[in-house]
């Protein structure tokens, strides 16, 4: 299905899909928001943009001219803990695309005036996302789960900490990370997988002797306490976002956490959903997501609501938490929820985009591909019993956080908290 290729410090995940004339190639950094200084916050999602300004041998518009006018797609991306670049493209332009992806994270031009004329449109994206209230709730949120540690900083930075980033700073930090040693290339399709070898040591080879930085990661303390934020803005809509820290990735319960997140909240059959939208009609929009890092995680419930509903709102939300914990779910139910995990899972694998951030997000997070089968093993060894034990530790009323934005009352928290604590 897949092999791992070690060339010098980096590794290329080659992944064969056969008789297809597309194919995807992703650059994976294993660094993000995370690794940042206090004083830099928002240097790796800037420098991501600045990726993209121009490199040694292509300017910014032969970039993306020579993807997306060979019908290719190019985006990238940045998180706490990685930051990729990659493209979907037809198969015969492969190492094309493979030159332009390297030669952008390996020789960035970084000039200055690019950097001042980028620095406004992050700006202009910091304002943006400020503007949406889902938005502000969920940074608001991340900060109430993980306090002062960078995961509970935005990605983005703030318009403060962008305005005091220099391009020492910029080349610093790309000095630091973007190296061999801390890449893993992954590609998906029908393309020989000594070419792609062969291609990339004429890329690196002069550059493998740059070590990658050893940054020691503090922990995140225990959230202790009930942390509530109610954040002012002129909407019509109120978003109210719920969230328990949960388990990091390499935990022996993150398949227990994925079938819970599809039975509370990843599709229209989920018990919010069913107890929120269909039988009250208190929103359009609700949902369960979560987020899962190397030490650390969350269990986080959205809603979108109108302001005099927040109260009924999370009242049902607690009282469907509390069954879920107190009840073993119906092997019937927890059936469903097993084909959707794995129904979603086969059909992103399926697809050579899916195939290519699964092999190299997988192997960045713990350096292990589990394979479907594997997979669906573990998922069919899930008992109703082990959705409740882990719901009981998950969902701690005495430990919570909870964010909402919106025309909102003085009150709010006051009543949110008596709820909470009822």
């Amino acid at each position: 299905m897949y092999k791992i290729i070690k060339i010098g410090p980096l590794q290329l995940i080659h992944s064969s899909f056969d008789n297809f004339e597309t194919a995807s190639l992703g650059v994976f950094l294993k660094t993000g928001a995370r690794f940042e200084k206090k004083s830099q916050k928002g240097i790796a999602h800037f420098l991501e943009h600045m990726v993209f300004k121009g490199s040694a041998s292509y300017s910014y518009k032969k970039i993306k001219r020579e993807i997306e006018g060979r019908g290719g797609i190019l985006n990238g991306f940045t998180s706490q803990e990685m930051t990729a670049y990659y493209a979907h493209f037809l198969k015969k332009n492969t190492l094309v695309t493979l030159d332009i992806l390297l030669d952008m994270v390996l020789n960035p031009l970084l000039l200055s005036y690019e950097i001042n004329k980028e620095r406004d449109i992050v700006l202009e994206e910091i304002k943006m996302y400020n503007d949406l209230p889902g938005s502000c709730a969920e940074t608001i949120l991340d900060s109430l789960l993980w306090g002062s540690h960078p995961l509970g900083k935005d990605i983005i930075g703030t318009e403060e900490s962008v305005k005091a980033i220099t391009k020492k700073n910029i080349i610093d930090f790309k000095n630091n990370f973007y190296i061999p040693s801390n890449i893993v290339i992954s590609f998906c399709g029908d393309f020989s997988a000594d070419k792609i070898k062969k291609f990339i040591e004429g890329k690196i080879k002069n550059k493998i002797k740059r070590k990658r930085k050893k940054i020691q990661q503090k922990k995140p303390d225990k959230l202790k306490g009930v942390k509530i934020k109610i954040a002012k803005k002129n909407t019509q809509q109120s978003h109210l976002h719920l969230g328990f820290r949960s388990i990091p990735y390499k935990s022996d319960k993150r398949i227990v956490q994925e079938l819970l997140y599809v039975i509370l909240g990843a599709n229209m059959s989920s018990r919010l959903f069913e107890s929120l939208r269909e039988k009250r009609s208190l929103c359009y929009a609700v949902s369960a997501s979560v987020k899962k890092f190397k030490d650390s995680g969350a269990f986080i419930i959205k809603v979108g609501l109108d302001k005099e509903n927040i109260g009924l709102a999370l009242s049902v939300i607690k009282k469907e938490l509390n069954k879920i914990k107190n009840k073993p779910i119906a092997k019937s139910e927890l059936t469903r929820a097993k084909d959707y995990f794995l129904g979603q899972l086969s059909m992103s694998l399926e697809q050579s985009q899916g195939r290519m951030f699964y092999f190299a997000q997988s192997y960045i997070k713990s350096t292990n591909i589990e394979s479907l089968d594997k997979i669906k093993k573990q998922v069919k060894a899930i008992e109703p019993y082990q959705i409740r034990d882990f719901s009981k530790k998950l969902f701690d009323f005495r430990n919570l956080s909870l964010s909402a934005v919106g025309n909102l009352d003085n009150e709010l928290a006051a009543k949110i908290k008596a709820i909470i604590r009822s």
